[in-house]
């Protein structure tokens, strides 16, 4: 079966048109779970003058506006959107999961950067993923049940960042999603289909029944309630995050995890001590006259992407073709080197020294750009060498998360704004279901390997009380003045860090309108063969490509930019990707 979807709501209206995906092959839908667009149609955006809110559904986009509208923050508004996100795009993100913010204070011109990534059970090994012949799991075996879930954070982390930058009280920010939940919501098209083909969902039972499995999942156009999820809410609402630390809610995740009977999870009461989101510093640099921030580690989002923008600093890339296998063959070469170096450098800083002055060296960077060829391409990408012990003996991890995760972009009438992506990992996470939310399966984002081939031991191993590396890339972009200019973001996986980069290099260096940046060819490099969005304008590029020596992987490409534009004139553009279901807003 196929399909294709586009969907963007201007207040009352939903346009919906056909997109394909495949259904039979379990290896099709590792790479591709969330569905792509193989024709990339036409992007959809709109303009404002005060605030502006760009989700992943029309139903997380309209509470996000009904709050501010009621003179709520950035913060109060995506919290009121992420709890209606858990229940209309479950297999995405939810409260069993965790995630990111960058958050910008108008007043105090401030960067925030809040780090909700889950941690490891104390008890995880570094073997946990390998069987008994050393020997890695296989995907679905290793995603599915306890032991790939981490201990949930998103709502500590959300709660803690409403204390700072909230202005609305924090029981207000449930009501829409407990009304959803109680009165029900229709199904859509896209949640309907990828249902009808979540392969693990299968031996979960309350997932199972829940998505109706059995009979080919939810049917799209129905009415679903969920009783138990509103009851949970109602639980967070009235006590905060801290009934997902103790009491009934973090006992029934346990019991989920650690019963779960082909794979019992390692998770202990004490993991939920270990739960305390940070406030970090954003990891920020230059590239021509912007200023770009974005998350440090665990999150490998900031970093890999001021790499690649650092590396193409060097170039001068202005073309009037979008197009042009000119630019693109540069970007790829600047992020299959900014790609090898994460594989090696980037995991929890805590567990890790990560190297991230060093990384982000402008002459550092400039090396790195001279090995780039203007007609031939680097056939065995290397890492950087840093004169850093703890780094010397790192090992490559290949790890590849995959493209399940939501995010939203969100500007208030006050000039603060939130980059917020969210994640359970795997479409549906870990297929275990527990008082209403879906859990994580965070913990495959950890190489399933301790070493890599040459016996070299791997940053980002498995280890007790670690948070596995994340690609997940709020971002936030100022000019010379310090004004923000753009808030954006993606879903995709290890993508993510491409889907934003590319971005960026569209609107600075191809000067492309932000409202039409979706509408080109997704590509990355992430240090093997390079990728291009299946289509017309990308079999053009491919063969170009091809001729200067890229191996070209063609295929569906998930992104789902969600970006606030601010131009000269201080109006708002709010653009959804067309690819998935977003929804942007704005007054």
């Amino acid at each position: 079966m196929a399909y294709k979807i586009i969907i963007i709501w201007f207040i009352s209206v939903i346009i919906f048109n056909k997109f394909t995906m495949a259904t039979d092959e379990i290896d099709s839908f590792k790479s591709s779970p969330e569905g792509s667009l193989s024709n990339i149609g036409k992007s959809k955006y709109i303009k404002s003058n005060n605030y502006m809110v760009v989700t992943a559904d029309h139903r997380a986009t309209k509470s996000a506006i009904r709050i501010l509208e009621l003179g709520g923050t950035a913060i109060d508004a995506a919290i009121s959107a992420q709890m209606v996100l858990n229940l209309v795009e479950p297999q995405s993100s939810g409260i069993g999961g965790g995630g990111f913010i960058l958050y910008y204070d108008a007043k105090t011109k401030n960067i925030y950067a809040w780090d909700g990534r889950e941690k490891a059970p104390m008890n995880f090994s570094e073997r946990v993923f390998l069987n008994s012949d050393g020997k890695k799991k296989g995907f679905i075996e290793a995603v599915s049940g306890g032991l790939a879930v981490g201990v949930p954070s998103l709502v500590t982390m959300l709660e803690k960042a409403h204390e700072v930058h909230g202005n609305m009280q924090w029981k207000l920010l449930f009501e829409d999603s407990i009304k959803l939940s109680t009165e029900g919501f229709v199904v859509g098209k896209r949640l309907s289909k990828l249902t009808s083909r979540a392969p693990h969902l299968k031996n979960q039972e309350t997932a199972r029944e829940y998505f109706n499995i059995d009979n080919g999942g939810l049917l799209e156009g129905t009415l679903k309630k969920n009783l138990k999820f509103a009851d949970t809410l109602k639980l967070i609402r009235d006590n905060g995050s801290k009934v997902m630390l103790a009491g009934e809610l973090a006992d029934n995740i346990l019991s989920t995890v650690t019963e779960h009977k082909s794979s019992p999870g390692l998770m202990t009461k004490k993991d939920f001590s270990f739960v305390k989101p940070a406030l970090t510093k954003p990891t920020c640099g230059k590239y021509r006259k912007w200023k770009i921030c974005g998350m440090g580690p665990p999150s490998s989002g900031g970093i890999t992407i001021l790499q690649i923008l650092g590396i193409l600093n060097n170039f001068e890339l202005s073309s009037n073709n979008p197009n042009d296998p000119e630019v693109w063959h540069l970007f790829l070469e600047a992020s299959k080197l900014a790609y090898t170096d994460r594989g090696y450098y980037i995991a929890d800083d805590d567990f890790i020294d990560v190297p991230i002055e060093l990384m982000l060296d402008e002459k550092y960077l400039k090396e790195r750009s001279e090995l780039i060829k203007k007609n031939s391409i680097i056939s065995n990408p290397q890492k950087g060498k840093f004169n850093n012990d703890s780094t010397k003996y790192l090992g490559i991890d290949s790890t590849s998360e995959k493209p399940s995760t939501t995010h939203l972009s969100i500007i208030d009438k006050y000039g603060n704004a939130l980059a917020l992506t969210s994640s359970i990992e795997f479409m549906f996470g870990s297929g275990l279901m527990t008082s209403g939310f879906l859990l994580n399966n965070q913990m495959t984002d950890f190489s399933f390997y301790p070493k890599d081939k040459k016996g070299n031991l791997i940053a980002n191993r498995p280890e007790g009380k670690k948070k596995p590396r994340s690609s997940m890339s709020p971002t936030l972009i100022f000019d010379t003045e310090g004004e923000l200019r753009m808030i954006l973001g993606s879903p995709g996986g290890s993508q993510i860090i491409c889907y934003v980069a590319a971005s960026l290099v569209r609107v600075i260096d191809l000067n492309i309108k932000p409202e039409n940046i979706t509408e080109q060819p997704n590509i990355c490099n992430r240090g093997f063969k390079s990728d291009i969005e299946s289509g017309v304008i990308g079999d053009i590029l491919t063969k170009e490509l091809e001729n200067k020596g890229h191996k070209i992987n063609r295929k569906n490409m998930t992104s789902g930019i969600h970006m606030i534009y601010k131009d000269n004139a201080k109006k708002l553009y709010g653009i959804a990707d067309q690819r998935r279901e977003g929804t942007a807003y704005g007054l």
